[in-house]
């Protein structure tokens, strides 16, 4: 081992005399995301010693007590195979514990993969949800640190009718499950993609909704000064005059398909836009152009939205989002295109400042993160330290570029039970791009942050994918250990990872932990090591096997050189397969043909051995010690 790859494998042992940093990362496919890391920051030296590329890119990120990633995407059978990417589930120093996707609809997506500096862990559990259908799914794992359990999670995402059942199947399973852990007497840590907001600053303010009902409700306002108070009247008064003429308009709404050809296949397909039908009889295009009339008009219907419980005894509607629930830009859209009202930055600023825009209150999965730190006593640690951060998000509309002018949302969290929280370090200030900031908190600053100072480059609308970036702006992802948000690169997901620094006296109560390997829950969390089991175990019975035809080859040379007679005409004929079962070789027949053509014995056949057979049965036993 090269000193580089000593290095960054015994960095990454555990050290109970330092802070405890964990990083949860949505990587949006693990596979190509090592590609971009082992291309950016991997040992391109033809060594076989050379550090595992993945070692070397978290050496550069403090070496974290545990990495949690989601959409990981690789099946069970690619984990210690040739297909496995980089060698994933065994970087120097970790030990890693697997959810795959196992669903007949799921595999090839989701997964889940906790990454644990060796010594940490007691155990581990791919299925800590207790429901077949759930944990298939291959969206949490849960490690279990003794006297606290951390689960890394992927929830469902989607917000309509047709998506909320299972999601809210989940996350109340998960709730249960963390519940659980506290009867154990385990504190709780949880993250991941959570696919939910819970605050209005956990999306961009233009996507703050408003609810129009209390728009036209609401008598008298007033503004922060004499110029707020104005827009804000001048705003209220538009809405009321034209909402009658924009809900005539959207009674005619339809989507309307136009014919679109593939560029690279020459493959035509339909995509549809929202129209209406405006008081003065003209057509109006609303929204841009989806692939399926669903979701071109899923913007505009502004009716009452609820979904059933299939698994509920009452069968009820639950509703999730009640009649006139609009976001900002739609209605400034319609306001602009039906109703000929144009309002600049300034009154839509006014608008999001609202007291009454925010989020959607009544969407059930608001309800039950609100559930989770109210009721439950969980802390969202990011919004604890930083009440007033704005444009922190975490992912962005990677097609659109919204990156690039920062117009994203927080879906990934941290959390931890509340009497964790003085265990909670801020460690090093808000990245802020490539230097400090007067303001972190502010918009700009974020917006410094996530694009690298402006050296993050957006990708073209024609394709060619995103553009290089420089080795400048990759490294500004690299700092201090700190609770708070690291800026990957965009080119790696749509997603930066999270981060969560727990102080030194966390990590000694922790103690030095030793991983119980015969645990059924462990030893299926971590199938790479079933599977390189079994590829030694074959690897020993065929140095086995050719040893003993090596000792017999052996021991006929030293007789004098005299053939011994084969045990049975058709021994010499055939192989033995790797249940015992006997197929002739091509070899073989090849040999009897020309035998029997020249009408003499073959002097030099080689001694033949008896196949050596192997039951499934005693594989199976072989495994189960």
């Amino acid at each position: 081992m090269s000193s580089t790859a000593k290095n960054d494998a015994s960095s990454s042992h555990r050290n109970t005399n330092e802070p405890l940093l964990i990083i949860s990362w949505n990587v949006a496919g693990l596979k190509p995301a090592l590609n971009k890391i082992a291309g950016d920051y991997g040992n391109n030296d033809k060594n076989k010693n050379k550090p595992h590329p993945f070692a070397s890119y978290l050496s550069h990120h403090s070496n974290p007590t545990l990495l949690c990633l989601q959409e990981s995407k690789i099946p069970h059978s690619h984990l210690s195979s040739r297909s496995e990417p980089h060698s994933c589930s065994s970087i120097p120093g970790y030990e890693s514990f697997w959810s795959c996707a196992t669903a007949e609809k799921c595999r090839g997506f989701n997964g889940v993969v906790t990454y644990a500096k060796q010594g940490c862990v007691v155990r581990a559990d791919c299925n800590p949800l207790g429901s077949v259908e759930l944990d298939s799914q291959g969206r949490c794992v849960m490690t279990d640190h003794g006297r606290w359990v951390c689960f890394n999670v992927y929830v469902p995402c989607g917000g309509g009718a047709s998506t909320l059942p299972n999601k809210m199947k989940f996350l109340n399973a998960l709730r249960e499950a963390m519940g659980r852990q506290r009867t154990l007497g385990k504190s709780v840590v949880l993250v991941g993609d959570m696919n939910l907001k819970l605050d209005k600053r956990d999306v961009f303010w233009r996507q703050r909704v408003v609810n129009i009902d209390d728009v036209l409700e609401t008598e008298g306002v007033e503004g922060d000064d004499e110029e707020e108070g104005r827009r804000r009247r001048r705003w209220l008064l538009d809405v009321k005059k034209n909402w009658s003429r924009i809900t005539s308009a959207l009674e005619t709404i339809e989507a309307i398909p136009r014919q679109t050809t593939n560029p690279s296949t020459k493959e035509t397909f339909d995509r549809y836009r929202a129209r209406v039908k405006a008081a003065d009889g003209k057509f109006v295009m609303l929204g841009s152009f989806e692939d399926t009339p669903e979701e071109a008009l899923y913007h505009y219907n502004f009716e009452e939205q609820s979904y059933v419980d299939s698994e509920s005894e009452e069968q009820q509607p639950i509703l999730y989002q009640k009649k006139n629930v609009i976001s900002i830009d739609v209605l400034a859209e319609i306001m602009s295109k039906i109703a000929h009202v144009t309002w600049d930055e300034g009154t839509l600023r006014s608008i999001a400042e609202w007291e009454g825009a925010g989020l959607n209150v009544d969407a059930t999965p608001y309800l039950w993160g609100r559930g989770l730190l109210e009721e439950d006593g969980m802390v969202d640690v990011f919004r604890h330290l930083y009440p007033e951060a704005e444009g922190r998000f975490t992912c962005w509309h990677q097609f659109m570029n919204k990156r690039y002018s920062n117009e994203g949302t927080r879906i990934d969290f941290t959390f931890v039970d509340s009497d964790l929280m003085r265990f909670v370090e801020k460690g090093d200030d808000l990245r802020c791009g490539t230097s400090k900031h007067d303001n972190p908190l502010g918009e700009e600053a974020a917006l410094l942050a996530c694009t690298a100072n402006g050296m993050f480059e957006c990708g073209s609308f024609a394709g060619g994918g995103i553009a290089t970036a420089t080795k400048r702006a990759l490294d500004t992802q690299f700092g201090p250990p700190h609770t708070g948000m690291i800026y990957t690169p965009p080119s790696y997901s749509d997603h930066i990872a999270v981060s969560l620094l727990m102080n030194r006296e966390f990590n000694e109560s922790t103690g030095q932990l030793t991983l119980d390997e015969k645990d059924a829950a462990t030893r299926k969390s971590q199938p790479h090591k079933k599977q390189r089991s079994i590829a030694a175990f074959l690897c020993a019975l065929g140095t086995k096997q050719t040893s003993s035809t090596s000792a017999s080859a052996s021991s006929s040379s030293s007789s004098g050189g005299k053939r011994a007679m084969p045990q049975n005409d058709n021994a010499a004929k055939k192989k033995s397969s790797f249940f015992g079962n006997s197929t002739t070789t091509n070899a073989s027949k090849k040999g009897k043909k020309s035998s029997s053509a020249s009408g003499t014995k073959d002097s030099t056949k080689p001694t033949s051995t008896k196949p050596t057979k192997v039951s499934k049965n005693s594989i199976l036993s072989h495994f189960k010690k």
